[in-house]
């Protein structure tokens, strides 16, 4: 584990490949193939970032753009408060969400956050978690970002959940800051309504290893502690940002 973090340090993710990287996930058991390798530890995520997006749902409720869908996991509690429901995701990823979730196996599409044909003004609700900052880099963000918003319809919204960072520790892929990703949404017609963070990232990179799984407890009271520090200073000390977006009506 000090070793895979001493890495992070001195080279960071720039030869990091999200496409080959998600592609041999798709087959990892639970929440493993989106996430961390301690069970424990994503179920409280997984809590947490649902109640984020719960709080963000618009009040319009015709069709939602889960960006990133990965196997599924947000999947039927998105489908259930919405009349329409999109997925998007690696071919993989796809493959084994539409596994899981057979009710809805008409409802994903096989694409990358690029090639994706967004819909224009389609959505009511457009939700990247974990999906931008990995699958972009700070300049194909910037190429995207207007798509993204042009398929948000007028009174709906834009949550994103996302490791936006700059240093070489934490940054995924997109090299960004929050602050900026919000302004280049705004650019392109959205409002910002809300800006915070989640995951103390101490404790994320920390309790996310799979030695963890074996102490439930300790994961359950570090991350609930770091979880207090992290929304009190989301700037400073959480991994992921939280930004929600709307559009306003015409």
């Amino acid at each position: 584990m000090l070793k895979k973090i001493a890495q992070r340090l001195a080279f960071g993710r720039a030869s990091w490949d999200p496409v080959a990287y998600w592609r041999t996930r798709a087959a990892d058991p639970d929440t493993m193939s989106v996430m961390w390798a301690n069970l424990a530890f994503n179920e409280l995520v997984d809590r947490d970032e649902w109640d984020v997006i719960a709080s963000s749902l618009p009040e319009r409720r015709g069709a939602v753009l889960d960006l990133g869908c990965g196997t599924g996991r947000m999947t039927q509690r998105l489908a259930a408060e919405f009349d329409a429901y999109t997925g998007v995701d690696l071919d993989t990823m796809v493959a084994e969400a539409a596994r899981r979730n057979p009710e809805l196996e008409g409802r994903y599409v096989a694409a990358t956050v690029d090639d994706y044909d967004y819909p224009v003004a389609a959505f009511d609700f457009v939700l990247s978690l974990g999906c931008l900052a990995t699958a972009c880099t700070a300049e194909s963000l910037e190429q995207v970002a207007p798509r993204i918003a042009a398929s948000v319809r007028p009174g709906g919204r834009l949550t994103l959940i996302e490791p936006f960072h700059q240093s070489k520790l934490l940054t995924r892929g997109c090299k960004t800051t929050p602050e900026r990703v919000t302004a280049l949404f705004e650019r392109h017609g959205l409002r910002s309504e809300r800006a915070g963070g989640i995951l103390l990232f101490p404790a994320r990179m920390v309790l996310s290893e799979k030695v963890f799984e074996r102490f439930p407890r300790v994961t359950r009271l570090v991350y609930e502690s770091g979880e207090r520090v992290a929304r009190r200073l989301p700037g400073q000390l959480a991994d992921y940002a939280v930004l929600v977006l709307s559009k306003p009506l015409a």
